[in-house]
């Protein structure tokens, strides 16, 4: 598990492109539009020093897993994009980025909490994000691609170790 570098735009690219095929429901921004990126754009996004990627990495340095984060207006952090790859998932990994993330946030002085949005139908993710502490704060939001589909806020306390 490390920070995502800039010589890594390839692999995110690539690790990026996999969730959205995987998981689209996971992830406002949609496949095609992705896949149509110039290299610059992933430069940019590997590059970013208005958000944090955290990444887990397998034994031959490719990318596996991935939690961003960012600080927001507000005395919060929004987490975004967490994926992992189907063939490590249950070996730590999610833990480890997510972890590393909200780490992030609590070394921040004016951070008081993380917020993220999961589909209200994501019975799984939701599960996972509480095993952090994270718990539904009553805000939604429709999700942009489809408004079918309703999104719930989670938050956790960046203010201690819950």
């Amino acid at each position: 598990m490390r920070r995502l570098r800039s010589e890594d735009w390839r692999e995110l690219r690539r690790l990026r492109l996999e969730a959205l095929k995987d998981s689209p429901l996971a992830f406002v921004e949609q496949y095609d539009d992705a896949l149509a990126l110039p290299d610059s754009a992933w430069q940019e996004r590997a590059a970013s020093v208005d958000r944090v990627t955290f990444v887990a990495v397998d034994a031959d340095d490719r990318l596996v897993g991935m939690a961003g984060i960012f600080r927001e207006e507000a005395a919060s952090a929004m987490l975004v994009g967490m994926y992992v790859t189907p063939a490590h998932r249950g070996g730590g990994a999610a833990a480890a980025v997510i972890g590393a993330a909200v780490g992030w946030a609590r070394a921040e002085p004016t951070v008081d909490q993380v917020r993220l949005f999961v589909l209200d139908v994501n019975e799984r993710a939701k599960s996972f994000y509480r095993r952090f502490g994270f718990t539904e704060t009553g805000g939604t939001m429709r999700y942009p691609p489809d408004p079918s589909y309703l999104e719930l806020e989670m938050a956790v306390s960046a203010l201690s170790a819950s």
